[in-house]
């Protein structure tokens, strides 16, 4: 199996056998293998199977993690008593050590994590450039790095290569530091320039070329010298749900296509309109749950752990629901816009149990913040096989019949817009693509056009036309 990184996975088989196990569950991160730990207390058995590192990104870089109580390099040490290896799924079959397996479970648990993606620019397909995943493998020295992004992670590696001799900036298209909470935790240790308010406008002869949004009559151009642009945009991987015939629904907090779930995890089966009808046996949880901090990946854990128990009957009902409660309130406390996200995906928007996602506006990793047309032709909206936004307008208009496509969009023209026939994404060939450009085209497109991202996915649901009574 050919994965030089948990984006770009090529399975590679020889023969075909059939596997059986109570609990798969996929991804070795934390999420993964605090959920199996977990699992193993109540009996079971668990099967993991992880691309990438042990661990999971995690243990990349030396900058401080924002939970300091949460030791992952125990997890990983604990490891050593479950059933763990390197394996690729695709939602129905697991490629490893060169078998393919139809496998067969009971309980699937994805704790598939984010993924690292590059952000996307005029020019930017000919920038050198990484995500934060590759670049924190093998850290260089000594180089001019641009970093993207003001998260947690993306504060965690620039610090982690400006400590290895790097000269480190770091920008974002965001107003404002999107984690201030880890930036104050971290604050005395950065002694590098953070720019938010950023536009990309190209990258041209080693150097970006950047508009800054400074609040004046005219914003602000600046070149910045770059010998490596680093990319520390995280999204949720949606592969195996999609995959599986589980909806996804844009998030605005994730700025990720995610499933419809339980606050225990479990994903949910929903109709043609988007209303949840049913439960499943695949759950969700790590980064896929929604879970940023190292904390709050382990309590739900716990959590789901405890779940899967009490639906075989070896954990009592109201143990599980003591539990949900005191995870509930934690999230309350520490990570609000958490616990409204999972109510929402639960219940449904405003407890209709339809989960009405929103017209994607702006998205972190689309760096030239909302081109037009005729700036946005080469600019890559699938990562894996370089398709550049061109492609997939002209389809449009082919489908659509249209002499041109406008996308300066007034209250009048929406409505038609809303009409429009979409392409069905299908950039590259395998899985390797299908793994992050499925979430990656879906919002940019929806940026671009205003439309919202599963539009592109599964059409617009009649129940907005007034089709359905």
């Amino acid at each position: 199996m050919n994965c030089p990184s948990v984006v770009y996975c090529k399975p590679e088989a020889t023969r075909e056998e059939e596997l059986s196990t109570d609990i798969l569950v996929v991804g070795g991160g934390l999420g993964g293998l605090a959920v199996a730990l977990e699992l193993k207390k109540y009996g079971y058995e668990p099967r993991v199977v992880y691309v990438g590192r042990l661990g999971g990104h995690h243990i990349l870089g030396d900058a401080p993690r924002f939970s300091d109580d949460v030791d992952v390099e125990a997890f990983i040490n604990k490891a050593s008593g479950l059933d763990v290896s390197q394996g690729f799924f695709d939602g129905m079959y697991l490629y490893s050590g060169g078998v393919r397996y139809r496998i067969r479970y009971r309980h699937l648990v994805l704790a598939t994590g984010g993924v690292d993606v590059p952000i996307t620019f005029p020019g930017g397909h000919k920038a050198t450039q990484k995500t934060a995943e590759e670049v924190l493998a093998e850290p260089p020295t000594g180089r001019r790095i641009v970093v993207w992004g003001t998260t947690e992670w993306g504060l965690r590696t620039a610090l982690t290569l400006r400590s290895r001799g790097n000269d480190v900036v770091v920008l974002d298209n965001s107003a404002t530091l999107r984690d201030t909470k880890y930036f104050e935790k971290v604050r005395g240790k950065i002694d590098f320039p953070i720019i938010t308010a950023v536009r990309v406008r190209e990258f041209q002869k080693g150097a970006l070329v950047l508009e800054v949004v400074t609040g004046k009559r005219e914003n602000e151009v600046r070149r910045l010298e770059a010998d490596l642009i680093v990319s520390a945009v995280r999204l949720v991987n949606p592969y195996v749900p999609v995959k599986l015939g589980f909806k996804v629904y844009y998030s605005f907090e994730l700025s990720s296509l995610v499933p419809r779930r339980s606050n225990y995890g479990e994903l949910l089966i929903v109709d043609d309109r988007g209303k949840a009808v049913g439960g499943s046996n695949v759950y969700a949880t790590g980064h896929l749950y929604g879970a940023v901090r190292e904390r709050h990946i382990v309590e739900h854990a716990k959590l789901l752990a405890k779940y899967i128990a009490a639906k075989d009957g070896v954990e009592s009902l109201d143990n599980v629901k003591d539990a949900l409660d005191k995870f509930l309130v934690m999230l309350t406390v520490e990570a609000n816009w958490l616990y409204n996200l999972s109510n929402r995906l639960e219940r449904g928007t405003d407890g209709t149990g339809r989960y009405v996602e929103p017209n994607v506006i702006d998205v972190p990793f689309w760096a030239s913040y909302w081109p037009q047309i005729e700036e946005a032709g080469e600019v890559i909206v699938c990562p894996c096989d370089n398709t550049p936004i061109e492609r997939v307008l002209r389809e449009i208009k082919q489908l659509n019949k249209l002499k041109e496509l406008k996308v300066k969009i007034t209250h009048e023209e929406t409505d038609l817009l809303r009409q429009m026939k979409l392409p069905r994404l299908s950039f590259g060939e395998g899985v390797c693509a299908e793994s992050v450009c499925l979430t990656y085209a879906s919002i940019m497109l929806g940026a671009l056009l205003s439309q919202k991202p599963s539009y592109f996915l599964y059409g617009k649901p009649e129940m907005l036309y007034g089709e359905v009574s």
